[in-house]
């Protein structure tokens, strides 16, 4: 019989039946909650050869090569904002993700499932800086990147990820913007912006510029304003540039990345690359 997750209703709290050290606030998102119900344990093993099946030398080369020394558990954010909280460290979420998974060969339980997705979404942000600080150089973000992946192909992703990954695939943006809605506003802005300063420009589609730069679409979306501040930066520094109006390509937050969904961040990358070399280009700028 599978493991269900047990949650204490009366304090909110979430123990995990695998790790008891494992004691975390209750959280609920539909995306985590619902989505393991609808797995089965073909589904689960299927997703882990996909993902484990091909690659396990390198994986077992990172695993068995660390010697726990917790030079990254110091280099690690959560676990410092959490007292230091060794269920925090790097080395840990392996153990509690990849480690496992591993260990069962993928016979899983879709419980378990949710404790792997809690620790790979909700405790980490794949931002290196624990294999910049590991002694021997373990690439532990790809370690956690390919249990995104494992819960990707499951749905098991927090509903926020998943809707923003289901918009790029879509619209190629985050925030489901139309095309023509996008142009529209850079026209409004460049319009506003000239009360600021005389002439001001967003040029759009311009060959053989310096520069193309590629906003984050919450920008054209919600922080409009944006828009004529980088252009009055440009304008004022004497640079060539100019924006994107074709192929729907124009979001470079890539919120993909994060879920793990290697087709459509492909798709993402591959049009601004190509939108870039069309205008000829020589750098590209892009927003965070």
């Amino acid at each position: 019989m599978a493991v269900k997750p047990k949650i204490s209703e009366e304090k909110e709290i979430y123990v995990s039946p695998y790790f008891p050290e494992y004691v975390r606030p209750k959280i609920e998102d539909p995306g985590l909650d619902e989505t393991i119900k609808r797995l089965t344990p073909e589904k689960i093993e299927k997703a882990y050869q996909a993902v484990f099946g091909k690659d396990t030398a390198r994986i077992k080369a990172i695993i068995e090569t660390c010697i726990h020394c917790g030079l990254c558990a110091e280099a690690c954010q959560w676990y410092l904002s959490y007292d230091k909280d060794p269920t925090y460290a790097p080395v840990a979420k392996v153990k509690m993700t990849v480690w496992e998974l591993m260990k069962r060969k993928g016979k899983v339980d879709p419980g378990l499932v949710y404790n792997i997705a809690r620790v790979a979404f909700t405790e980490c942000n794949i931002c290196h800086r624990c294999s910049l600080y590991c002694p021997f150089g373990l690439d532990i973000t790809f370690i956690i990147g390919l249990v995104r992946r494992f819960c990707f192909l499951l749905g098991v992703v927090p509903q926020r990820m998943f809707e923003m990954n289901q918009a790029f695939m879509a619209t190629l943006n985050q925030v489901w913007m139309s095309q023509s809605d996008y142009i529209d506003t850079l026209m409004w802005r460049e319009e506003e912006g000239m009360y600021e300063l005389k002439n001001l420009r967003v040029p759009l589609d311009k060959e053989g510029v310096e520069v193309i730069w590629y906003p984050l679409a919450a920008e054209p979306k919600a922080g409009v304003y944006h828009i004529d501040r980088i252009a009055k930066i440009f304008q004022v520094a004497g640079v060539d540039w100019t924006m994107v109006s074709f192929n729907d390509a124009w979001d470079s937050s890539n919120m993909p990345m994060f879920t793990r969904d290697f087709f459509t961040m492909q798709r993402i990358v591959k049009g601004l690359y190509e939108n870039a070399a069309k205008l000829r280009g020589k750098k590209l700028v892009l927003t965070e």
